[in-house]
C-alpha cells in the first residue's frame, strides 16, 4: 500500500511539473507576443528608435583625400578600423562606362560603413554614426539614414522573421558638384546598401520572378532583391519629384553582398527607361561580392557598361545562384587577381599588407580555393536543375554531402567574402 501511494505521489509529480512546464511556455509565449506587438505598435508611432545624428560638413572641392572609420568584424581589437579614400568630384562629369580604380576603392569602403552603422542604431551601443561622420568627411551636407532605424535591433530582425518582409537599410546622401573643367553643376546622389544582416538572409532565397509584386521593373529579377530595390526607388523618386525640373541629377549606387546586389538592380532601373530615376543624367553603380540576381535577357548589354560588379574569384558568394540556371548580374564583372595571373605573388604579398595594417591581423583568406569554389558549384550544377530543387530538405541535405566532397571550409571561404579582403586587393590596384 505505501509503495503504490508513493508510485501515486510521483505520477502527480510529473503530472504537476507538465502542468507548470505547459503554462510556463504560454505564458513566455504569450509574453513574446505581447513584446512583438509593442514593438509593431512603436514602429507605426515612430517612438522608442535611435535617433539620427545631426552633423555640419565641410565644403570640399577638387581632388583630396581623407581617411574614413568604420565598425569591421574580425578586426584585431576593438572591431573599429580606418581606411584612406580619394575623393573628386570631376569624376562625376567623365565617362560613367569608363571604369575608375579609385572610385572603386572608396566604394568598398564606403559598402563597408554602411554595414557598421547598423550598430549605431542600437539601444545602449557607444558606436559612432560611422555613415554620417564618413559622408561629411567627403564633403556631403545631406545623409539620410532613418532606414535603419527599427531594422538593427534583435526585435526587429524577430519580427522579419515573423513577418516575412523583405526590407532594407541604406545610406542616402546628397551634394552638389561642380565641375572645374566646364562649370557645369549637378546633385550628385550616392546609394549606399547594407549588406545581408539578421532575418534579410532569408530573402536571399526568395529568388522567384517578381511579377506580383507591386512596382516590379523586371519578373526575371530576384524576388527578394527586388522588394528591397522596390523601396529605394519610392524614396529616390519621391525626392526627385521635389526637386527643380532643371536640376542635373547624377547617381551612385553601391553595396556589398546582397547590397550589392540591390544597388545592381537600382542602377539597371536607372538605365531603363521604366521608372523616374531614369531620367538622371548620370548614373554608375560599383558593386562588390554580388551574387546573380537576375534571368533577364540582355543584362549584360551596352545599355548597362555603367555598372561595374568587382568579383574575387575565391568568393562562393558571386556563383549564386548558378549560371548553369539561368542567373547572372546587370552590367560588366570586373573580376579581382587570381592565381596564375602575371604577376599574382607580388600583388598578394601586397593585398596582404593592406589587410593587416587595417585590420591588425593576418588575412585568413586563401586565394587557392578557387578550385573549391569552382568544384563545389560543379558539383551543385549537376546535382540540381533549379534552385527550387536546391533548397528543399533533401536538396539541402545533399547539399551538406557535396560539401564535404568539395571540401568547402565555410570559414575560410567566408573571409574571402569579407568586405576588408576586397577593400585591400582594391588598395593595391588602385
Amino acid at each position: 500500500m505505501l509503495i503504490r501511494r508513493r508510485a501515486r505521489r510521483r505520477r502527480r509529480g510529473v503530472l504537476l511539473a507538465l502542468l507548470v512546464a505547459v503554462a510556463l511556455a504560454d505564458s513566455a509565449t504569450l509574453a513574446g507576443a505581447a513584446v512583438l506587438h509593442a514593438r509593431r505598435i512603436e514602429r507605426v508611432t515612430g517612438v522608442n528608435a535611435v535617433s539620427a545624428p545631426r552633423l555640419e560638413a565641410e565644403r570640399r572641392t577638387g581632388p583630396f583625400e581623407t581617411t574614413l572609420e568604420y565598425g569591421a568584424l574580425f578586426s584585431a581589437e576593438g572591431h573599429q578600423v580606418s581606411s584612406n579614400v580619394s575623393w573628386d568630384d570631376e569624376w562625376f562629369f567623365q565617362d560613367a562606362t569608363s571604369y575608375n580604380a579609385e572610385l572603386a576603392h572608396t566604394c568598398a569602403v564606403l559598402s563597408a560603413v554602411a554595414n557598421a552603422e547598423s550598430a549605431y542604431y542600437q539601444q545602449g551601443s557607444t558606436s559612432p554614426a560611422y555613415a554620417e561622420h564618413a559622408f561629411a568627411q567627403l564633403g556631403f551636407d545631406d545623409v539620410c539614414t532613418a532606414s535603419y532605424r527599427y531594422r538593427s535591433e534583435v526585435l526587429d530582425e524577430v519580427l522579419g522573421v515573423i513577418d516575412g518582409t523583405d526590407v532594407v537599410a541604406y545610406t542616402l546622401a546628397t551634394k552638389r558638384v561642380v565641375s572645374r573643367e566646364t562649370g557645369a553643376e549637378k546633385l550628385l546622389t550616392v546609394v549606399v546598401v547594407r549588406g545581408s544582416y539578421g532575418s534579410e538572409w532569408l530573402s536571399n532565397i526568395r529568388i522567384e520572378g517578381s511579377s506580383d509584386v507591386s512596382g516590379a521593373i523586371d519578373d526575371d529579377d530576384h524576388l527578394g532583391f527586388t522588394l528591397a530595390a522596390n523601396e529605394i526607388v519610392a524614396d529616390l523618386e519621391a525626392r526627385a519629384a521635389e526637386l527643380d525640373p532643371g536640376v542635373e541629377r547624377s547617381y551612385l549606387f553601391c553595396g556589398h553582398s546582397r547590397g550589392g546586389a540591390v544597388a545592381n538592380l537600382l542602377a539597371s532601373y536607372a538605365d531603363d527607361d521604366s521608372h523616374t530615376i531614369a531620367t538622371a543624367e548620370d548614373v554608375r553603380a560599383y558593386t562588390f561580392a554580388t551574387p546573380n540576381c537576375t534571368s533577364a535577357a540582355g543584362a549584360r548589354g551596352a545599355a548597362y557598361d555603367n555598372v561595374f560588379n568587382i568579383l574575387n574569384p575565391s568568393d562562393l558568394v558571386p556563383q549564386l545562384p548558378l549560371a548553369c540556371w539561368g542567373y547572372e548580374r546587370y552590367g560588366r564583372d570586373v573580376w579581382l587577381p587570381a592565381e596564375k595571373d602575371e604577376g599574382f605573388e607580388d600583388l598578394l604579398a601586397a593585398m596582404r599588407a593592406s589587410y593587416a595594417a587595417t585590420m591588425g591581423t593576418d588575412c585568413p583568406a586563401d586565394p587557392g580555393d578557387l578550385k573549391t569554389v569552382r568544384s563545389f558549384a560543379g558539383t551543385i550544377g549537376s546535382r540540381f536543375s533549379s534552385f527550387d530543387e536546391l533548397v528543399c530538405p533533401a536538396g539541402l541535405v545533399e547539399l551538406a554531402g557535396a560539401a564535404v566532397s568539395s571540401g568547402v571550409d565555410a570559414g575560410r571561404l567566408l573571409a574571402s567574402h569579407y568586405p576588408n579582403t576586397y577593400i585591400a586587393w582594391l588598395d593595391v590596384l588602385r
